[in-house]
């Protein structure tokens, strides 16, 4: 660990502190989620404790769900002097409807998933034409679902090498 002290550390210690790639720390910026840092004499970037401290809140918001967009936004109350709880709490109420959504689709798909697959072993056929496994293979993709669903067709018949 460098002997520098928090302000002014360079973008290496500062990555090394919050276990974030230095090219994470530049992108963090090129978005705006960090501050335009100082620069040494050398041109070297120097971080500040306050620039540690969001890229660690950054982490933990991606953490639990918030995109890189919504953190800008909380970020930006945060600067301009607001709370920015009010509009966190909203944030974390969505994300858990969403959750909850996604927890319903997998749980349908888990259901048909199981269903399948007992048909499929049952069946024991297991090559199609091209040598690939038919299992896979005869999956039909809805593309128009907003995640990939996937319903397995286990009584198509196989066409096998010959």
């Amino acid at each position: 660990m460098s002997n520098a002290s928090v302000d002014g550390l360079l973008i290496g210690d500062v990555a090394r502190r919050v276990g974030v790639s230095t090219a994470t720390i530049r992108y963090y910026e090129s978005l705006g989620l960090l501050p335009t840092t100082a620069r040494s004499e050398a041109g070297y970037r120097r971080y500040s404790a306050s620039a540690v401290a969001e890229i660690e809140f950054i982490k933990k918001a991606q953490a639990i769900g918030f995109s890189l967009d919504e953190v800008l936004e909380i970020l930006n109350l945060s600067r301009q002097g607001e709370t920015p709880c009010a509009h966190v709490l909203d944030l974390a109420q969505r994300q858990l409807m969403a959750v909850d959504a996604r927890i319903e689709q997998l749980r349908a798909f888990r259901e048909a998933l199981a269903t399948d697959l007992t048909a499929w072993q049952a069946s024991q056929r297991t090559v199609t034409c091209d040598g690939l496994c038919a299992f896979i293979a005869n999956i039909e993709r809805d593309q128009q679902a907003d995640a990939v669903t996937m319903r397995l067709h286990p009584h198509r018949t196989p066409r096998l090498k010959s």
